[in-house]
């Protein structure tokens, strides 16, 4: 057996404001599930205005908003943490 070393995390960082910029959380979110779906440790993480993002109602009432509200809503349950 091969020692890789350490284990890794794929951690995905998004600091937007959600009001202004839904693609980075659409991207975070897509990514962290394509990783934790393929087996690997992933993670969204959020930081500054990105928080708000808890409130979906954050978002814009619009097809971006309601793409993200989607993204998000798929990820409940996915196996990968979210942190703030």
């Amino acid at each position: 057996m091969t020692d890789y070393g350490p284990v890794r995390k794929l951690v995905f960082f998004c600091s937007a404001d959600p009001r202004e910029d839904t693609g980075a959380f659409f991207r975070a979110y897509h990514f962290a599930n394509v990783a934790a779906n393929s087996g690997l440790d992933a993670e969204v993480r959020l930081a500054g205005s990105a928080v708000d993002v808890t409130d979906l109602d954050t978002l814009p009432a619009d097809d971006a908003g309601d793409l993200i509200r989607t993204k998000i809503g798929e990820s409940i349950d996915a196996p990968f943490a979210v942190s703030l």
